[in-house]
Formats: structure tokens, sequence, C-alpha cells
């Protein structure tokens, strides 16, 4: 898997402590069949296990795999104007494009 990760993300994620969670999530209420979304973190989500740790250059990046699988490129950006929050893509996508 490779990370990419924009400088505004790097920066966002350096004041915020260095550290970054990423999963993917089925939405709760939704009909059967639904694709798992990115989330992304930068303090550790209550309730979720099976973190793994990747090196991410100077972060500490933590990556819980999708039905057991990683994206080719995880890719980390910043979304957001007035409130401004990190982004986690996979493959280029909010859903996790599991097999």
């Amino acid at each position: 898997m490779r990370v990419d990760i924009s400088s505004a993300a790097a920066d966002l994620i350096a004041v915020a402590g260095g550290q970054l969670w990423v999963w993917a999530a089925r939405p709760r209420m939704c009909c059967s069949g639904a694709p798992a979304w990115m989330h992304a973190a930068v303090s550790e989500p209550d309730g979720i296990t099976g973190f793994a740790a990747v090196s991410a250059g100077e972060l500490t990046l933590y990556v819980r795999p999708s039905a057991g699988q990683l994206p080719e490129v995880l890719e980390i950006a910043v979304e957001g104007r007035r409130r401004p929050r990190v982004a986690a893509f996979w493959d280029g996508c909010l859903m996790a494009m599991t097999g």
C-alpha cells in the first residue's frame, strides 16, 4: 500500500499530535449491500479495534483493513474550509472498494 498525504493534511495531523487512524465502515442504517465509507480521525476512535501501524514518514498512521484488504493507494487530504478535517480516500474513492 502506498500512502499519499497532502502537505495540508500532514500539517493538520502534526498539529493534532502526529497520529492518524483510518478505517472503513458501513452505515448503521441502510439497505443491505451498502458500501463501506472511509473515515479518518486524529484521535483513536472509541469502540473500533484491529488497527495496524503503517509507515507514513514522520506521522504515525494506524489503518484498519476493510474485509482483510488494503487499498493500493491510501490518499489523505483535508476537507472543509470552515472546519478543516482530515479525510481518507481508498484508491481515490470515499468508499472502500473491496472485492
